[in-house]
């Protein structure tokens, strides 16, 4: 592999520090970039397009930048499709049951030893386990009042693999010079753009519906590997204060990773002073309107400042509650309450535990601001990094 790369791209979300990167780059503060690619989900504030297109007209055309615009659906309308298996990380109940707590426990009266057994249950020492106690080394003596309560949760998060990813990896694939496949019949819907989804089958549904594998068309293509040796400098906006987020992840043969701004030990405070005294003193944050991981000042945002998005957001919610096949119900909030009775209105602590709907592990920062990080494509806001071989 060469050492020079073939082309710099930069990973354009429409925030603040990659704005920061395609202004630099556009003054000459940093290598001239080949271009811009931005991952639309569909489902962006009006803001970020509005700040896309300004963007691109007033920093990216004079400077000879392209930004390339790239998409697999609408996430709103794709999860909403029972016969396209596409999901949001919502927050999940399910249904409600009593439970009673132990609130008193003795020794086991057998003296069966497993109170002073700390091992594995397998292993060979360990004594045969009790009738009484279960293995426990206890049993309860008296039990709590019963309550109803449920079991609370979050959805993995596929999204940004999906929507944001994959469409950036294949756009890059292109743009290094890689050849599409010939169309070829799906194999899924046998060419017929139709068929029954498996996810529905098992549920005993047996509707033909559209393929969502070829969407519809009843053939596939396939963007191949770029020329060996090719590869493309990829420009990602983390700043100095999310360091922890870097990873070499996402890094292929044809696409490795570069953080120009820790580079320039540049926070994000930095960054926004940057913008603010280059006249773009309102850079929207950029995520979907439905993402569950807004936190209120986020939702109070919307609903205040926006109030078609909002609109939309809890017709989504309300629409998304319940599906085929779910025993549990899901939720914008993390209150797992409906998104127009959530809680997003400042709260006091005495108030946290008031209703059902907190749970003790209930984080106020988190509700509040929601997760610090911003929904990048090479960082997951759940904790885990994406990974970019799965976008190949």
């Amino acid at each position: 592999m060469s050492d020079t790369p073939a082309l710099r791209l930069l990973s354009l979300g429409a925030g603040v520090q990659s704005t920061t990167l395609l202004l630099l780059a556009a003054e000459g503060r940093l290598p001239k970039l080949d271009g811009a690619i931005f991952a639309d989900t569909g489902w962006e504030p009006d803001a970020v397009y509005e700040h896309l297109d300004r963007l691109e007209e007033k920093i990216a055309k004079p400077a000879g930048i392209p930004i390339y615009r790239v998409s697999t659906g609408r996430i709103q309308d794709d999860v909403l499709d029972p016969d396209k298996q596409r999901s949001l990380p919502a927050h999940t109940a399910g249904p409600w049951y009593e439970k009673r707590d132990p609130i008193e426990h003795e020794i086991c009266p057998e003296a069966c030893g497993w109170a002073e057994f700390n091992g594995d249950k397998n292993d060979d020492d360990a004594p045969e386990e009790c009738a009484t106690c279960h293995g426990a080394g206890y049993v309860v003596t008296k039990w709590g009042p019963p309550y109803k309560t449920r079991d609370l949760g979050m959805l993995n998060r596929r999204c940004t693999q999906t929507y944001k990813l994959t469409p950036i990896m294949r756009q890059t694939r292109l743009l290094l010079g890689a050849q599409t496949s010939d169309p070829k019949p799906c194999r899924y819907c046998d060419g017929t753009g139709e068929r029954i989804a498996p996810w529905r089958a098992k549920r005993g549904d047996h509707t033909p519906g559209p393929c969502s594998v070829c969407n519809a068309t009843g053939v596939l293509t396939r963007v191949n590997q770029p020329p060996k040796g090719v590869w493309a400098e990829t420009w990602i906006g983390f700043s100095t204060d999310e360091i922890g987020r870097v990873s070499d992840r996402g890094d292929t043969r044809y696409s490795k990773s570069k953080h120009p701004l820790l580079d320039l030990k540049m926070s994000r405070t930095q960054c926004e002073s940057y913008l603010k005294h280059r006249g773009w003193t309102s850079v929207e944050k950029s995520a979907c309107i439905g993402c569950p991981f807004h936190g209120n000042a986020e939702w109070r945002r919307l609903r205040d400042t926006d109030p078609e998005a909002w609109a939309e957001a809890v017709r989504f919610d309300k629409a998304y509650r319940t599906g085929p096949g779910l025993r549990h119900e899901r939720f914008l909030h993390i209150s797992r309450l409906p998104l127009d009775q959530a809680p997003i209105d400042r709260i006091r602590p005495s108030e946290w535990q008031q209703g059902d709907f907190f749970d003790a592990v209930y984080d106020a920062e988190l509700a509040e601001n929601g997760d610090p990080d911003g929904c990048s494509p090479w960082a997951c806001r759940s904790g885990a990094p994406v990974d970019a071989s799965d976008a190949a």
